[in-house]
């Protein structure tokens, strides 16, 4: 043990021994660098300072140049106007200046002829050959006139003039606008030794025309800028002196016994000059501190490597422990599901891929979820939704054979991979948990869909036979009881079909595939009238109609039903429009739309611009919801149909009472119409079936809540009397009419013929 403890020593001793001599030689090495780079970088700090103030100078100048440039571009390119109008004709030039000044950033517009006479956007007529930069621009020049008092409002503005040419090219007078006056102070410019308060433009004998308020050296738009760099500028030429100043160059300047560094530029056609002036004890200040600041990060982060050295070193031993502890956690997390405790899909895959390896042995995948779980949600809240997922785990683990393994796919969706001997024991097993659900989950009535896929290739991925599987729950859900089924071919061949169906769906409602049908609904009682219709599409493609179960629910899943909905809206309205003006009081469409439009921004907004587009009043179109759309969100659900009624729009809920909540959407939806679903009523319709007596208070309720009531689906004389002994206003189905093209609507409603 003493030997042990003593080659621990040696080791901590040498570890020491090597540290101190590591660190010493970093230290030595920091100090003489420093020794070498401290002067030999002095002078590139200088150069790299007058770069940066070079380049900013570029920049800013550019962006200052592109405002005026853009102006005068404006300006010449609606010039080009008048060659195309009788310029004698004041009012034809009022006319065109105007247009010129509501589309452009100008404040007042004018055009002069070559008399002087200038014709305002304001409306006014004077001659006005005395400005200079009225002059200017019938000489031919492109002019920019800084601080011009306007003739208007007085107020100090910039002035812009261009030229103005004729088809063949004769100047035949200038064109002007006037802008507020340009300030530097609003454009975001580089800053330039820490300063934005530097920059100065003067024009070609050296008159300050813009400057930065509040700059340093105190030069104001009163002052010439070479008189103050050099006093005896009056007695030189002023183009040499601006040409010493060697443009693009960077320059030491003296002005007023203060030395400052300049960086000049030409900016808009070289008419004017771009500077930036700061004091030199400034200019170089942040270049310097680079330089301390720089030799003391390079020390500090030496020694901050060194001791981060030590630490690691010292440290290394618990951080694998600690690391080898995370594997394990990230393996629990990415195998073990935080919700049931079971495995994760990642687990059954890995599972998967083992067992299809297994050719002794049959092997199924079942999917199975449950019907509308975010009711669940809304009704328990998530911790009681999770509870419930936590059930039908359990249910699961315990129903599934010492072989089988299962795992939750995330949400409500479950998958099971599972040993069968014959078929039948995967339907027992799939009844089995469906039983146990309905057993162990007396809170609220939980729907189960079971998909289940036999593996006839067991080189078959997970995710293929996982999608098989759920091709076939797809085919049962929403049956409205708990349901099996297993993957057949056909449901490949059900995707194929739908695969061409959206090939071809956005080229057919360009060319008008989609059709209008209506089926007219009928008032109950000794009139049995035409009251009104719902708008339901079909689908003609090359010469064969496609039934709307093919398409509907296809639509209802990509969101394509959403387009189709307003082409349905907008064809109504166009039927609408039709007959109002043929002289008659359209009778009330209903037009069906998707519980997609629900959390969709502007729906409302979108239906009344339609019905505004064709003229027609809200009040002969009705919108159709069904109540399985109170799932999504009941609260939206209620904005919507209040939104929709204040537009004047009619309001119905379709498959009313098939849902959980249909009482309650009557307490808290604005609707004008219920529709009674037709799974209410057998073929033979009796009085005292629980059905009836059902129907009989729904509508005595409806009443009582001045809601109108109409049934669909009536295919009897026996349906329809039981519905007016029960006291339902209105009817729809076979046993009145059929969904009918629009001819034979109007001829049975208008008494149309042919038209």
């Amino acid at each position: 043990m003493n030997k042990r403890f003593s080659a621990i020593r040696d080791s901590l001793k040498n570890t020491e021994f090597f540290f101190i001599g590591v660190l010493a030689f970093v230290i030595l090495s920091i100090a003489g660098s420093l020794m070498i780079y401290i002067p030999s970088i002095s002078s590139d700090i200088r150069e790299h300072a007058e770069r940066e103030m070079n380049d900013a100078v570029i920049s800013n100048s550019s962006a200052v140049g592109s405002y005026f440039s853009n102006k005068i571009l404006l300006l010449n390119a609606a010039s080009s106007q008048f060659s195309e109008i009788d310029i004698t004709d004041m009012e034809k030039v009022l006319e065109t200046v105007r247009g010129i000044q509501e589309n452009s950033s100008f404040r007042h517009v004018g055009f002069t002829g070559m008399d002087g006479v200038t014709v305002s956007s304001t409306g006014s007529v004077e001659n006005t050959s005395n400005r200079q930069f009225v002059q200017a621009g019938l000489s031919g020049n492109f002019n920019v006139s800084p601080h011009v008092t306007c003739d208007f409002d007085h107020k100090y503005t910039d002035m812009f003039t261009v030229p103005v040419f004729d088809a063949s090219g004769n100047i035949i007078g200038a064109l002007t606008g006037d802008s507020s006056e340009f300030s530097l102070v609003d454009y975001m410019l580089l800053d330039v030794g820490g300063s934005f308060n530097c920059f100065f433009i003067f024009d070609s004998v050296g008159d300050v025309v813009y400057n930065t308020p509040g700059n340093e050296v105190g030069i104001g738009s009163a002052d010439n800028l070479l008189s103050l760099i050099d006093s005896d500028v009056d007695s030189k030429d002023v183009e040499y002196l601006l040409n010493s100043l060697n443009r693009r160059t960077f320059k030491r300047l003296e002005i007023r016994g203060r030395e400052y560094m300049a960086s000049f530029i030409e900016v808009f056609n070289s008419e004017w000059t771009f500077v930036a002036i700061v004091p030199s004890d400034e200019a170089f200040i942040a270049f310097r501190n680079i330089l301390t600041l720089t030799a003391i990060l390079v020390v500090i982060v030496t020694l901050l490597q060194l001791t981060a050295l030590v630490i690691v070193t010292v440290r290394i031993g618990i951080v694998k422990s600690d690391v080898e502890k995370l594997i394990g956690d990230s393996e629990q997390m990415f195998y073990v599901d935080s919700i049931t405790g079971g495995d994760t899909i990642e687990r059954f895959r890995e599972n998967y891929s083992v067992v299809r390896t297994n050719t002794a042995a049959n092997h199924a995948i079942m999917a199975l979820d449950v019907d509308r779980f975010k009711a669940v949600n809304d009704m328990f809240g998530y911790e009681g939704g999770n509870d419930i997922i936590r059930t039908i785990s359990g249910i699961i683990e315990r129903s599934i054979g010492k072989n089988d393994f299962y795992a939750r796919g995330g949400g409500d969706l479950f998958y099971i991979c599972a040993e069968f001997g014959d078929k039948s024991e995967l339907t027992d097993l799939a009844e089995r948990i469906m039983s146990d659900v309905d057993y162990q989950i007396t809170d609220v009535k939980l729907n189960l869909s079971i998909g289940i896929y036999i593996i006839d290739d067991p080189h078959l991925r997970s995710r293929v036979a996982a999608d098989r599987a759920d091709m076939a729950r797809d085919s049962v859900k929403n049956t409205k009881s708990s349901s099996c089924a297993f993957f057949d071919s056909s449901m490949l061949e059900r995707i194929r079909r739908e695969k061409r169906i959206e090939d071809i769906m956005e080229d057919s409602l360009a060319l008008g595939e989609f059709n209008v049908y209506l089926q007219p609904k009928y008032s109950l009682g000794e009139k049995n009238e035409v009251v009104g219709a719902e708008a339901l599409v079909r689908w003609k493609h090359d010469g064969k109609l496609i039934p709307p179960g093919d398409f509907i629910p296809l639509f209802e899943r990509n969101g394509f039903v959403t387009k189709l909905d307003f082409y349905m809206f907008e064809e109504v309205c166009k039927l609408q429009k039709k007959y109002i003006s043929m002289g008659f009081d359209p009778k009330v469409i209903s037009v069906n739309m998707s519980r997609l439009h629900i959390n969709r921004v502007g729906f409302v907004d979108e239906l009344v611009a339609i019905c505004e587009k064709y003229e027609i009043d809200t009040k002969y179109i009705e919108i159709e919801i069904t109540e399985s759309a109170a799932y999504e969100n009941m609260e939206s659900l209620r904005d919507i149909f209040r939104e929709i009624k204040s537009k004047g729009f009619h309001v119905s809920i379709d498959d009313f009472g098939t849902g959980y909540s249909s009482l309650n959407m009557l307490k808290d939806l604005p609707v004008d119409v219920i529709k009674i679903d037709r799974s209410f009523l057998t073929e033979q319709a009796d009085e005292s079936e629980n059905a009836s007596i059902v129907i009989a208070c729904l509508v005595m309720l409806a009443t009582n809540l001045n809601i109108h009531t109409i049934c669909e689906g009536i295919e009897t004389r026996v349906q329809a009397d039981l519905l007016t002994k029960l006291g339902c206003e209105m009817a729809q189905g076979f046993f009145f009419a059929r969904p009918m093209p629009v001819p034979d609507y109007e001829k049975l409603t208008y008494g149309l013929e042919g038209k």
